[in-house]
């Protein structure tokens, strides 16, 4: 590894956190304006320097959905689609004008749940043999849906394994999240943002040009526990979500006569949206045979971990929960092609996607400390595996020749710098900076001491590539986990020998808005129509997903969603806008 001048501490720089009675309204000057109260002449400073001032918006934990499916549980649901889904399996066809099959069906599968609930009046050994023999009768799904909790069957034991190797990928993946958004993405060239909500796994639509949620909640069975979001580039409003079912694919129609959602407080005119669900092709050691039978289906084959599309949006490319193969989409014909890499293991997660702004590179992180560089004209790879955690993801430069990322329980962000272009993998990696944690006193505050630092959660760098914003991780130093520190980048230094300059510059801390007042969860659901009771947290509130809108004139305007549900946006004013 290369070395380069590093600041080791903001402190050193004269930096020094802002009171936790303040929040911060935006950067100008090279400078952030941190405003106490309403009356603070701050802002109105900021605001006749040429500042833009955002107000937060606010995604409530609790959702009252008034589509008519939302009053239908969704394994109801999910077992009527299997059920109308199984005909080819079953070998009906819809040349049965009688509808014999289908009827004969349906009354198997009356038989097999009669069965099942009325098993406990046979003997043990009996009972799993007649059970046995129905499932076997059964085409697998439905015999999954029927008897995946019944204990003795192969559908139990292979729901069991399911649902242990889900739990493993999620505790890699969705690691100290908290509150009730789960990831944002911003349209690439529109002022609209896709918020994924936590607790409904549904995705909310907010245009920012109007100041509104628009009309539209995103909802559908199969869109459960999502984990990442992706607008389609050059293609309208088409967004990809990865969830435990795959990639649920929406377009949308905006302005077309409403498609069923409806909310009572939006503003902008409701859209007409439809879902299609990607269906995963099996993994080379996957047999044919296997997707007909009782065996399990590798729930990798499914579960989506990370997803990013082509800066041309030709192609998507999504990862999984349980391995480390990637698998490359044509969404316009909804073919798929795996990537299978060498090495990976069903318990190597993948962690993170990120594809370079030139669409010439992609870069994976996996669950088994491994980082991996791909070049895309044959899909080549080049691998680094000698790392002690976990990497996060991979954050890239806007001509696609350096990026930055940090590894779990390090206090250093490292670069990655490609000296030759695709499709030669000829890349170094250098740590460019190191924070450690550290207490001072705030700013204007002489008798409030806080400490910041610590280990690198995650990192987001502007489209500019001017600014990089760093989150911390909570450790056993009590680190105010809350701030987000941001630094001034200058790529030249990787690429100049010597290393004489800084590559990354402290300029400040940025901090969100306090818990304020926040509406309990299901504190209604009396029905006596009594308004929700109202309680207020303490502490602040930490930042669990940030990033930077796709385009922003002045300079960079940084997105933060809140573990309160608030998300807040920073611009930071440096290209001399007014």
């Amino acid at each position: 590894m290369n070395s380069y001048r590093v600041a080791t501490t903001f402190e050193q720089c004269g930096l020094r956190p802002p009171s936790t009675e303040s929040v911060t309204v935006g950067e100008s000057d090279m400078k952030f304006i941190q405003l106490k109260n309403g009356d603070d002449t701050s802002l109105l400073q900021y605001v006749q320097d040429g500042g833009i001032a955002f107000p937060h918006i606010l995604v409530p934990e609790a959702l009252k959905l008034r589509t008519a499916q939302s009053a239908v549980s969704k394994e109801s649901i999910l077992l009527q689609s299997e059920l109308n889904n199984t005909n080819s399996v079953a070998g009906a066809t819809a040349a049965d004008s009688n509808g014999s099959a289908v009827a004969t069906f349906v009354n198997s599968v009356l038989w097999l749940w009669n069965i099942k609930q009325h098993a406990s009046t046979f003997t043990d050994q009996r009972r799993l043999d007649l059970l046995r023999l129905a499932e076997s009768c059964m085409p697998a799904p439905v015999a999954r849906i029927v008897l995946g909790s019944v204990n003795g069957t192969a559908s139990a034991a292979l729901a069991a394994q399911m649902e242990a190797e889900e739990a493993e990928g999620q505790r890699s993946i969705m690691t100290n999240i908290e509150g009730p958004i789960s990831c944002i993405a911003w349209h690439p060239h529109r002022s609209l943002i896709a918020v994924a909500h936590r607790a409904t796994d549904t995705v909310l639509l907010y245009d920012l040009a109007n100041d509104t949620w628009c009309a539209n909640i995103l909802e559908n069975v199969h869109m459960q526990g999502i984990t990442s979001m992706a607008w389609q580039p050059c293609n309208g409003y088409t967004l990809a979500v990865g969830c435990r079912s795959g990639v649920c694919l929406w377009k949308l129609l905006p302005g077309a006569p409403a498609s069923g959602y409806n909310s009572a407080q939006s503003a902008t005119a409701p859209s007409l949206a439809w879902m299609s669900l990607l269906s995963f092709p099996p993994l080379p050691d996957v047999s044919e045979s296997a997707l007909h039978s009782n065996q399990l289906i590798p729930r990798s084959s499914t579960s989506v971990s990370a997803l990013a599309f082509a800066p041309d949006g030709q192609w998507l490319i999504t990862g999984h929960q349980t391995h480390g193969h990637l698998t490359v989409w044509d969404t316009a014909l909804e073919t798929a092609t795996p990537l299978r890499r060498s090495g990976s293991t069903s318990r190597a997660a993948t962690l993170s996607i990120s594809v370079s702004p030139s669409g010439s590179y992609v870069a994976s992180t996996h669950a088994n400390n491994q980082l991996r560089l791909w070049e895309t004209e044959s899909w080549g790879s080049r691998v680094w595996s000698d790392f002690p955690a976990n990497v996060s993801q991979l954050v890239w430069s806007p001509d696609s020749r350096s990026a930055f990322f940090s590894v779990v329980n390090s206090s250093s962000i490292f670069a990655l710098a490609v000296y030759m272009g695709p499709p030669t993998l000829e890349v170094d990696i250098s740590v460019v900076s190191t924070f450690e944690g550290h207490a001072t006193t705030a700013v204007d505050d002489a008798t409030e001491s806080i400490r910041v630092g610590g280990a690198i959660r995650s990192l987001a760098l502007d489209p500019t590539g001017q600014r990089l914003v760093a989150g911390f991780d909570a450790d056993a130093t009590s680190s105010d986990v809350t701030l987000l520190a941001a630094y001034m980048v200058n790529t030249a230094p990787l690429f100049r020998a010597g290393g004489d300059a800084h590559v990354l510059s402290p300029l400040g801390y940025i901090r969100g808005p306090n818990w304020g007042k926040q509406q309990k969860p299901h504190a209604d659901d009396n029905g006596d129509g009594q308004p929700a009771e109202i309680i207020t947290q303490v502490g602040l509130p930490a930042p669990v997903w940030f990033g930077f809108a796709p385009t922003f004139e002045p300079g960079a305007l940084l997105t933060v969603a809140w573990a309160s549900g608030k998300v807040s946006f920073v611009p930071m004013m440096f290209n001399g806008a007014k």
